[in-house]
């Protein structure tokens, strides 16, 4: 089975400039739109990265929740909502083909805690 390389090292430019433009027009849509008052329960959601296939089919949006408080609830709300969300995407950016949007919990800031206290604990 092939493993899927998140690393923005394998990527090429229109991979790369189609998903930061995707995150950031998401980012804009869950804070100025009413999802944030409506199914995210006021809980501030962070985009930290939107890795585009090179296919240009999927995208997968990487997202936390800041504090990392209900972090389930957050996933359940946007995966709930994405069709909405990815509707509003589309309207606001013209590409030849949208990636469809699959929202996943980014978990590299417990990554970098766990290895912090490893290396606190070292000393």
């Amino acid at each position: 089975m092939k493993s899927i390389d998140y690393s923005p090292f394998s990527k090429t430019q229109r991979q790369l400039r189609v998903g930061e433009l995707l995150r950031k027009e998401i980012a804009d849509i869950l804070i100025k739109n009413d999802f944030h008052n409506c199914f995210l329960n006021k809980i501030s959601v962070t985009v930290s990265q939107v890795v585009v296939t090179p296919d240009m089919k999927w995208a997968r949006t990487f997202v936390t929740s800041l504090g990392g408080e209900n972090i389930q609830e957050t996933m359940n709300g946007l995966n709930k909502n994405v069709y909405r969300i990815q509707k509003l995407v589309a309207s606001k950016i013209k590409l030849r083909r949208m990636p469809k949007i699959i929202f996943l919990e980014d978990k590299t800031f417990d990554y970098a805690n766990k290895l912090t206290n490893k290396i606190k604990n070292l000393n």
